[in-house]
């Protein structure tokens, strides 16, 4: 396995344009990631680490990016709703409006972790309280920045 903080970040900032999956750098970065591309994050941003001892029965690509403080918005354009996988402690409302009015949704549900609370809204009227912490799982070897540069 290589270094994680060795591999270069190899998505590129989102610029605001249209796109089907973005996903959120702890540090609030942007990017965008093609659509099956989740894994290759992982594995540059987790590689082998186990982030869900902590957590039971929590397991998954975009569980583990939540739980070390990445979130996941998608829509997969077949329905009328986009789909978000986040930290307990996210609270970008702003965001996943402008996210679901990109993709002209009607409700946006967001999957929580590690709580596993799952919120379900029209975009204007979705509040996320923000209760948890924003990275509830620290990669101490991993990537700890998202420095295009690298």
């Amino acid at each position: 396995m290589t270094d994680a903080a060795a591999v270069p970040f190899p998505f590129p900032r989102w610029e605001g344009e249209r796109a089907t999956h973005l996903t959120v750098a702890p540090d609030d970065s942007i990017y965008v990631v093609p659509s099956g591309a989740h894994e290759r994050l992982h594995r540059i941003v987790i590689g082998d680490r186990d982030v869900t001892e902590r957590f039971d029965g929590l397991r998954g690509t975009k569980v583990e990016l939540a739980l070390t403080g990445w979130v996941q918005l998608q829509s997969d354009r077949l329905t009328d709703r986009v789909n978000v996988d986040a930290p307990d402690g996210f609270d970008d409302v702003a965001l996943l409006e402008r996210f679901a009015r990109m993709h002209d949704a009607g409700s946006v549900a967001v999957a929580r972790y590690p709580s596993g609370i799952v919120v379900a809204s029209p975009p204007a009227e979705l509040t996320l309280p923000g209760r948890g912490a924003r990275v509830p799982v620290s990669v101490p070897d991993g990537r700890a920045s998202t420095d295009d540069s690298r």
